[in-house]
């Protein structure tokens, strides 16, 4: 077995690195010093040494000095890891052997490429200079086994380009492809599995990307969630667009392992040589910013680097003083979008949205208000400004005649992990006289798998007050109903990918059928978010989804405009009441 060294002084970052490694099935040595570092590294001859900088004592740069100093590990793959990030710093690292430079924060999948590409290269060293007759110590593995099946790894990804780059000819209309396959929440997945159902895993999405490719190229692991796909000739960007459509295509239905079923939200970056790089790292550099943006746009979920468009929004360090002056002016408001009953096509609810309307930049919406807070410690503020809101609002409708009307509000993770929240929601209750069961709390499937038994717990005791809980955007990343049947939840909120063009896509309809089924054997209701078509509705009504918004049934909309909405006498807006759609 592969054996690290981690060398950290920080006990919380060491011991994310060795969790993060023990998933990955390399053995890890823990040391909380250099002296300790060094004495370990003397002792046991990792394979691999990932060591701080900043560490009293003996620092990462000494440390790497008397390990140079040694025969026995002056060859030891060695690794800084360091939240400083200057020019100088990392000369100095290089200079005294160093072989690569992490600094953080860093995330898991760039920590085990940079392993997994440094163990590569140890390995191909010692069976170049290696006598045919000697018994070297065992190459060490640098992916997990499943991965070796169809799939190359890092290491392999230079020579499989450069073969198929050398027999391109030259042509102005054609192009070598270049794929990064992403999924969104992978890591959060791989945190509440065993390694041996994370390989089961990984070679799932293996066998579909292969399926997808058609035998038109090869699989590389990048890393933990990450694939390239190299295709093995030139293509026009329109067949490499069809060939793009076809691997999405084959992540349309779950993936199914031994003990679980997972339905993975996938996105694809594509960088064609020689128009976008003339190097592999540039390519796959642009290729992984391309994919990034795929994943935020949406539809069609691919994007190719020549075609990436600038975000639409300004950076969130140019608002943050605007942001923080409009909530304290009191400039931000509360917009309802509303929800249906589909079976007797009536209002029944609405989902509490944060607006902030900018003097110069005009509307700005929920996601990038939050995205602009977070940072600069408004987050909180923002989060109990809106259920405050919602609740005083579902308290006026409730006066008016419209007592079981319910409304939804978005809970954060920062919110949901307070621990004084219960305390507070109870009090709102009891100010507004609600009835609780008209307040629908709804959390993303990532503050559920935080902390599994915690957030059980918490779940259970806002539950005691009579609230109703929602799994908001299931099916965008990590959605697996095995393992959530332990969250008391109330509703099970489909994402807006499931939603789209459902009625063009059998293999869709078949995945939100399975879904829906499932939740109301476990006699949980079904929400479908994101309707923007008639076509759409009618497949949602056909399938015997319960509930159902989107800008086809109405816009977030304003206090008097949902009122308006509540003294309709029709039984859809769509056929009579037209909103604007909110600016781009």
């Amino acid at each position: 077995m592969t054996t690290i060294l981690v060398i950290e002084d920080d006990d919380i970052v060491r011991k994310l690195i060795r969790k993060i490694l023990t998933q990955q099935q390399y053995a890890v040595l823990e040391a909380a010093g250099g002296h300790q570092g060094v004495q370990l590294a003397l002792a046991h001859q990792p394979d691999l040494i990932v060591c701080d900088v900043m560490m009293p004592g003996i620092d990462g740069y000494g440390v790497l000095q008397k390990l140079q100093a040694e025969a026995a590990t002056a060859m030891i793959p060695f690794v800084f890891l360091t939240a400083r990030a200057e020019k100088q710093d990392i000369r100095q690292g290089m200079r005294l052997g160093a072989d690569d430079y992490l600094t953080k924060p860093f995330t898991k999948e760039e920590l085990l490429s940079a392993i997994a590409i440094r163990l590569s290269k140890l390995s191909s060293l010692q069976q170049h200079y290696s006598p045919p007759d000697a018994s070297p110590k065992a190459a060490p593995q640098t992916t997990p086994p499943a991965l070796r099946n169809d799939c190359g790894d890092r290491f392999s990804l230079q020579e499989t380009f450069e073969a198929i780059a050398l027999t391109l000819q030259q042509d102005d209309a054609a192009f070598l492809p270049l794929f990064v396959v992403g999924f969104e929440r992978f890591a959060q997945i791989c945190a509440d599995l065993e390694p041996q159902e994370i390989d089961q895993l990984n070679q799932a999405i293996i066998n579909r990307l292969n399926q997808g490719l058609q035998g038109r190229g090869r699989v590389i692991c990048l890393a933990a969630g990450e694939f390239c796909l190299v295709l093995n000739r030139a293509y026009v960007q329109a067949d490499t667009g069809a060939i793009a459509q076809e691997i999405l295509a084959a992540f349309e239905q779950f993936l199914t392992t031994a003990t679980e079923e997972f339905f993975l939200s996938v996105s694809l970056g594509i960088a064609e040589y020689p128009q976008d790089a003339n190097n592999l790292r540039d390519l796959v550099a642009k290729a992984q910013a391309a994919q990034r943006q795929a994943q935020n746009l949406g539809e069609p979920r691919y994007q190719f680097a020549n075609a990436m468009t600038p975000q639409s929004y300004p950076k969130g360090i140019d608002l943050a003083d605007d942001l923080r002056d409009a909530y304290y002016q009191h400039q931000l408001t509360v917009h309802y979008q509303p929800q249906f009953q589909l079976t007797e096509k009536e209002l029944v609810g609405a989902e509490a949205l944060l607006r902030w309307e900018h003097p110069l930049r005009g509307s700005i919406l929920t996601e990038e208000i939050l995205a602009i807070a977070n940072p600069i410690g408004l987050l909180e503020l923002l989060d109990q400004f809106v259920l405050t809101q919602a609740c005083r609002q579902l308290r006026r409708w409730a006066n008016q005649d419209h007592q079981t009307f319910q409304m939804a509000v978005n809970l954060s993770v920062t919110q949901f992990n307070q621990p004084h929240f219960h305390q507070d929601l109870s009090h709102l209750l009891i100010e507004n006289g609600l009835n609780p069961a008209n307040l629908v709390l709804e959390l993303t499937e990532s503050t559920l798998l935080d902390n599994a038994p915690l957030t059980i717990r918490r779940l259970k005791a806002i539950k005691t007050l009579g609230v109703k809980i929602v799994l908001d955007d299931f099916g965008l990343g990590y959605s697996s109903l095995t393992y959530l049947k332990k969250f008391p939840f109330d509703f099970l909120k489909l994402d807006p990918s499931l939603i789209r063009n459902i009625h063009q896509k059998s293999a869709q309809q078949t995945v939100v059928r399975s879904l829906i089924n499932t939740a109301h054997q476990q006699k949980r209701l079904v929400i479908a978010e994101g309707v923007e078509n008639e076509t759409e509705l009618e497949c949602l009504q056909q399938l015997n989804c319960d509930r159902a918004q989107g800008f086809l049934l109405g816009y977030p909309m304003s206090v008097p405009e949902l009122e308006q909405l509540l003294l309709s006498k029709t039984i859809f807006p769509h056929d009579s009441v037209i909103f604007d759609a909110p600016d781009p």
